[in-house]
């Protein structure tokens, strides 16, 4: 049985030992167990982590992972942090089960479940520029676009909003077309 207690986690270890049963974030030294997405959001990450290896295979390299753990360098008040984004793309493949902190992936996008998408434009965009994520896309269901944020300095800016091609300035050579993207459900 779990209990509140057995939801602290202050290192890795501790977090390798979390059920294997469903998705974890640990976040200010909180054990996160993500809900599942409703169909439109999977759908809309299927079709573009679809249309990512696509263009991946046409650029020759680089690969691309859904819902893959990637460790954030911890603030002074936490040991460990981790988060899962949509998907994540990245020319050297981790080894292990996660993304482990100073290998970061180039790329990470998140799919708005929510019109706000209040935890992908304020926690999880200060943690992807912590970890050193050159560049992070938000996919707005919503506003049928895709915001992309390019890694200055300790944050991010946004480079520009994408409706139709997004061409990555972190993997050079990575064009993906959004064109019917979210006509998908």
């Amino acid at each position: 049985m779990v209990t509140s207690h057995d939801l602290e986690v202050h290192s890795a270890e501790e977090f390798e030992s979390l059920p294997e049963d469903g998705l974890w974030e640990v976040a200010d030294g909180r054990a996160i167990l993500l809900p599942g997405n409703e169909i439109d959001h999977q759908e809309v990450a299927t079709e573009l982590l679809q249309r990512l290896l696509a263009a991946l295979r046409k650029r020759g390299h680089g690969r691309v992972l859904p819902t893959v753990n990637v460790d954030i360098p911890p603030s002074r008040f936490e040991a460990f942090r981790t988060r899962v984004p949509d998907l994540a793309v990245y020319e050297r493949r981790p080894s292990g089960k996660r993304f482990v902190g100073g290998a970061p992936p180039e790329v990470v996008i998140e799919v708005l479940a929510t019109r706000r998408g209040n935890v992908e434009r304020t926690e999880k965009i200060d943690d992807y520029a912590r970890a050193g994520i050159r560049e992070y896309w938000i996919v707005d269901p919503f506003g049928h676009a895709v915001e992309i944020y390019a890694l200055e300095g300790s944050g991010y800016k946004l480079r520009g909003t994408a409706v139709e091609e997004i061409d990555s300035g972190a993997m050079p050579g990575l064009r993906v077309d959004l064109r019917g993207l979210f006509e998908v459900n």
